[in-house]
């Protein structure tokens, strides 16, 4: 036996089912809100791989994916490129803190204030850093920013790209030393 269905029913039937699915769908999408994202790439942890890959005194290293250099300091640089003595690895997010700029690393470049070659220079408006981000002239308000360092037992290294620190004098200090650098 079939019961027939009144319009009036079916009506109601029909306005409370796409209520129903319209409130479960931005309820669906408010609480994914607050789902934590696995961010890969710019933002994230990046690989940046091995301490050995680094050469105490090296030109600093780019990583495309993380946009951030890598250097390894020497102490036994002289005080004028700006790392003060300070030795391990540093990562520098590539982006002038003026207007944000792709910062290149210049290996032939030489600054005014010192004989020493090899400077981070802005192209857009002549900011220049020295091989630890300090800056050294130009229209940026600080020394470029540094990201965190963490390195492994084995010596693999991953930079926090979104643990970014404006950069200040204090750049030097933010370098990570490890026993598996190349001395």
């Amino acid at each position: 036996m079939e019961q027939d269905v009144s319009r009036r029913n079916f009506i109601r039937a029909s306005f409370w089912s796409g209520l129903g699915v319209t409130v479960l769908g931005s309820l669906g999408l408010f609480l994914d809100f607050f789902w934590p994202r696995n961010v890969k790439g710019f933002g994230g942890p990046v690989a940046a791989g091995n301490v050995a890959d680094y050469p105490r005194g090296g030109k600093p290293i780019a990583n495309q994916e993380g946009q951030f250099w890598i250097a390894n300091l020497d102490p036994s640089d002289s005080a004028d490129n700006g790392t003060d003595g300070a030795a391990g690895l540093i990562a520098l997010w590539r982006k002038c803190p003026h207007l944000g700029c792709t910062v290149p690393w210049s290996p032939n470049a030489s600054a005014d204030i010192s004989s020493e070659v090899g400077w981070f220079k802005c192209p857009c408006h002549g900011s220049t850093y020295t091989r630890s981000g300090i800056r050294v002239f130009g229209p940026a308000p600080r020394s470029m920013d540094t990201m965190q360092i963490d390195i492994d037992d084995a010596g693999n290294i991953t930079v926090q790209t979104g643990v970014v620190t404006p950069g200040g004098p204090d750049n030097p200090d933010r370098a990570v030393e490890h026993p598996l650098l190349p001395s």
